[in-house]
């Protein structure tokens, strides 16, 4: 679908979405735990329910209703089942290392574009081990069981296989080390893995590069709150320091979330935050020039691109290699569309430098089959004359279903083409 964004600023009250991160991890954990754990405030988005799809295809019951999940697990096994991770990056990355606790075969397929994202390091590891991996196109195949010992993995490609195999190492009958030999990116995503297995009953302790995890635990079924997003904040948060009037109902400062990073990215820049009663506000920003360090938050690139290319100020953005492995290539996908609207930036191997310049509205831009990408089109199209034509906007469906009902709650103009 199409759709033309018009100029207008954002304002009004948004109950922030639940995390798409914390479901995913929470679901898994739960699935781990011998008996019956509820999960409210779930995000039910498309990545989401590929997890609980996957899950449920390896022996998981759920109940599912509007505002909770119970999970009855503790009992994962082969169903012979195909399972299809379709798009979504955690789900298959987080889910076979949980796959090999059934010692059977098991066959995952994917889409053509996460096929092409890195799963070698998984191939590296179990091999290592003894473990069978193999990959072919849309097709992996794998069979366990996973073995306890040290694992060496490099942190410059994605915390994802860490998160993956740190949800099944404790339940193996010897200790686990993992050793993380490179540059640690994304670290605050493999914390936010370690603090949900500790709501489980899980202990695992990281210091430095090294994550220490004992053996022969046990995940206990629990009662758990999913946060809100400050990833998909970070959309609104942005606009509402570019000049629109937006309160935001439920987002946690003391979050377990690294993305929370976004709303010190926004201090910096000179916006000043309000927070009353359970409602945070964000001022304009005065625009300081700001150098972003996104290695530990890759998710929150695409739209601070779009508020580099806003600013009246340099913005550079450094850490920005890890956005190429993501949905698109998130480094080429936002420069192809920011070119469109005369944005000007020099772009080296791992920082993007935006100079000011009046950007021009009116053209048409690409989601890329990308979310975030069609989210930081839209702050950007509302923000310039002429606003922006975005094709592919049905990807948001992946991690924000109710972005574009939220955008409009706003006051954010929009008419919608089928083609």
């Amino acid at each position: 679908m199409i759709y033309q964004i018009r100029q207008g600023k954002l304002k009004g009250r948004l109950e922030v979405i639940a995390s798409k991160s914390l479901t995913h991890r929470a679901l898994i954990a739960a699935s781990l735990a011998n008996g019956q754990s509820t999960i409210y405030n779930p995000l039910y988005a498309v990545d989401t329910l590929q997890t609980m799809d996957i899950l449920r295809n390896l022996g998981i019951d759920f109940e599912t209703r509007l505002d909770n999940i119970t999970v009855i697990g503790g009992n994962i096994k082969s169903t012979g089942t195909i399972l299809n991770a379709h798009e979504s990056g955690s789900t298959l990355r987080f889910l076979v290392p949980v796959s090999l606790l059934t010692g059977e075969e098991e066959h995952f397929v994917c889409s053509a574009s996460l096929a092409r994202r890195p799963m070698n390091i998984y191939d590296t590891l179990f091999k290592q081990k003894g473990i069978y991996f193999y990959k072919k196109d849309q097709h992996i195949y794998c069979k366990g069981p996973l073995l306890p010992g040290e694992y060496r993995i490099s942190g410059d490609v994605s915390s994802q296989f860490i998160s993956g195999i740190l949800f099944v190492l404790p339940l193996l009958k010897e200790d686990s080390e993992i050793a993380v030999t490179s540059q640690f990116e994304s670290k605050s995503y493999v914390e936010m893995t370690i603090k949900v297995l500790k709501l489980f009953n899980i202990d695992i302790t990281m210091k430095n590069n090294i994550i220490s995890i004992p053996g022969n635990q046990t995940y206990l079924p629990t009662v758990y709150k999913i946060e809100n997003d400050f990833s998909q904040a970070a959309f609104f948060l942005i606009a509402s320091a570019l000049g629109s009037n937006i309160e935001f109902v439920g987002l946690n400062r003391d979050s377990i979330q690294g993305d929370k990073k976004i709303l010190d990215f926004l201090i910096n820049f000179g916006s000043e935050i309000v927070e009353k009663e359970g409602i945070l506000k964000l001022s304009k920003a005065t625009q300081k020039p700001v150098i972003f360090d996104i290695s530990d938050t890759p998710d929150l690139g695409p739209i601070l691109f779009t508020l580099a290319a806003l600013s009246s100020v340099p913005v550079s953005i450094k850490g920005i290699k890890r956005l190429r492995y993501k949905e698109s290539d998130r480094v080429k996908a936002m420069c192809d569309n920011l070119d469109l609207v005369g944005a000007t930036y020099e772009l080296k191997p791992n920082q993007i430098d935006f100079i000011p310049t009046k950007l021009k509205g009116g053209v048409t831009v690409n989601g890329f089959n990308d979310h975030r990408i069609v989210m930081s089109m839209t702050i950007l199209g509302s923000f310039i004359e002429d606003g922006l034509i975005i094709d592919g906007v049905e990807a948001i469906k992946k991690s924000y279903p109710t972005f574009f009902e939220d955008f409009r709650q706003l006051g954010g103009q929009l008419d919608e083409f089928d083609e």
